[in-house]
């Protein structure tokens, strides 16, 4: 899989993976035990996503919504933060939907839910203490963008283009 993503300030991005360690203290599912993930929101994503000749310029920063699930198998969910799609999101993710070929169904305009992902495969037992594990490092109301990259899920290689 191959996708466009928008990159996080550095003050966004370590507040991202506080919440990320409180998951992972918790001894509960996390994205900050992977080791090779980036804080980062995804604008579109599909087998053939390639790098475009241009990219739109992005907002500069994020406003969060509430917690997302989303199913990741039997009795599983994938834990999120909405990102609140305003005017400027809304026209930076049609720019580059337009800019890109073959993206999934859930990348198109109208089905895209933007989101910052905390863990994935949460039993649905254990919900209750993510959300309290989340609580405990609070994310603020906006996330400053850095930038823009591809990533290229079968070569694992980053280009950034923004």
């Amino acid at each position: 899989m191959r996708s466009i993503e928008l990159v996080l300030t550095p003050d966004a991005d370590r507040a991202v993976r506080a919440a990320w360690d409180a998951l992972a203290l918790a001894d509960l599912p996390s994205l900050g035990r992977s080791g090779t993930n980036d804080p980062h929101v995804t604008v579109v994503a599909g087998e053939g996503v390639t790098v475009p000749d241009a990219i739109a310029t992005p907002p500069v920063q994020l406003r969060l919504g509430g917690v997302l699930l989303f199913p990741a198998g039997p009795g599983r969910s994938v834990l999120a933060r909405a990102v609140v799609v305003g005017p400027a999101l809304a026209a930076f993710h049609a720019a580059v939907h337009r800019a890109t070929r073959e993206t999934v169904d859930t990348s198109a305009p109208g089905a895209w839910s933007p989101h910052v992902t905390f863990a994935r495969r949460v039993r649905d037992v254990d919900l209750g203490a993510a959300v309290a594990a989340l609580r405990s490092a609070p994310l603020p109301d906006t996330l400053g963008v850095a930038g823009v990259r591809h990533w290229d899920g079968e070569t694992k290689t980053v280009t950034r283009l923004t």
